[in-house]
């Protein structure tokens, strides 16, 4: 049999009120929870989370849209913020939009059926659709790594201008005149930055703009990283450093240099995001590093405290910075610079 509220009261003497108080987070004396706790243990109680959801009008789930699930960026994120959902009592449905606007909104359309309090966003691109719906039921929605155009959306972002130029200021310090970005186009937010970050960095360290050649857009893939750095390489003057736009970029583009003859030139490289790279490769790549634990947890607390009573207002943005971590000189000096 199903125990209930009546069995806790039979065991503990309390009045239903202070259980139920105790059962959907209220406030009780610390000798009424340990009798509640006791009791429930004894019984097998188990709340019944959907009729509590009922009751108070929330699923105590959050929606978490993912432009892809195959990214090693959006998978961290979600990871990091399920530990801290999990400690305020809430549970995570993931969807993945996988690169379709269409696919993202009928997501979007799907939680909303869930009745999930809150959304979390990759998006896809600038504007997403669905967001109107979410509004309409005041569910509140937090966009990850990227701004939404339309609509009103907390963000959580980081300095992408800044970050990009953190590499080129370490090349063009160590000799590089001649320097290629590989990004996507930009159509994605962060590739948009991204680039834009690249171009003014160079301009101010060289006096002129990298060629138009050195910034082409390419897939946002490992295959766009690998096919990117072979087309660089192949150019009449090529780059004599790389920059990666993300970790895709990164391992495609390491992929093609270690296809590299020995004798054969190369160029330095900066790679983006995922410290494992350096426990793994030889000599230790430089990289710009996301604050991605950090933008995990100040996602969650955003939507969090949108759901439990900070409702209204403009929205929020959240700039993060990232860092650069220097690996061994031999991948980012001109050959033959002074140490």
């Amino acid at each position: 049999m199903v125990a209930t509220y009546k069995d806790i009261r039979r065991l503990t003497g309390l009045s239903l009120a202070t259980i139920s108080k105790y059962f959907n987070g209220g406030n009780v004396l610390y000798a009424n929870r340990v009798l509640i706790e006791q009791a429930a243990r004894d019984l097998g109680y188990q709340v019944n989370d959907f009729a509590r959801g009922l009751r108070s009008r929330r699923s105590r789930t959050l929606g978490v849209v993912l432009a892809e699930l195959n990214s090693t960026f959006n998978t961290t994120i979600v990871s990091g913020m399920e530990e801290r959902l999990r400690e305020a009592g809430y549970g995570a449905i993931i969807c993945d939009s996988r690169g379709s606007a269409e696919a993202e909104a009928e997501a979007i359309h799907f939680l909303i059926g869930k009745m999930v309090d809150g959304l979390v966003i990759i998006p896809v691109g600038d504007e997403v659709a669905g967001l109107d719906a979410a509004h309409e039921r005041g569910i509140p929605v937090i966009s990850v790594d990227r701004p939404v155009a339309n609509g009103r959306a907390d963000a959580v972002v980081v300095d992408n201008r800044a970050a990009i130029a953190s590499a080129v200021d370490l090349l063009t310090g160590s000799g590089h005149g001649e320097i290629a970005l590989l990004a996507g186009p930009d159509t994605l937010f962060t590739m948009r930055e991204r680039r834009i970050g690249f171009r003014a960095a160079v301009e101010a360290a060289t006096g002129r703009l990298p060629r138009r050649e050195l910034t082409q857009a390419d897939a946002v893939s490992i295959e766009g990283g690998y096919d990117g750095m072979r087309r660089l390489l192949e150019l009449d003057h090529p780059p004599t450093a790389v920059v990666c736009a993300n970790y895709e970029f990164t391992l495609g583009a390491t992929m093609a240099l270690n296809e590299l003859g020995a004798d054969l030139p190369r160029p330095a490289i900066v790679g983006f995001d995922n410290l494992d790279l350096a426990r793994i490769i030889r000599p230790r790549p430089t990289l710009v590093v996301q604050p991605v634990a950090e933008i995990a947890a100040r996602a969650a607390e955003l939507v969090l405290s949108r759901i439990e009573g900070e409702r209204e207002g403009e929205a929020r943005t959240v700039v993060l910075h990232t860092r650069l971590v220097v690996g061994d000189r031999a991948t980012f000096a001109l050959p033959g610079a002074a140490s």
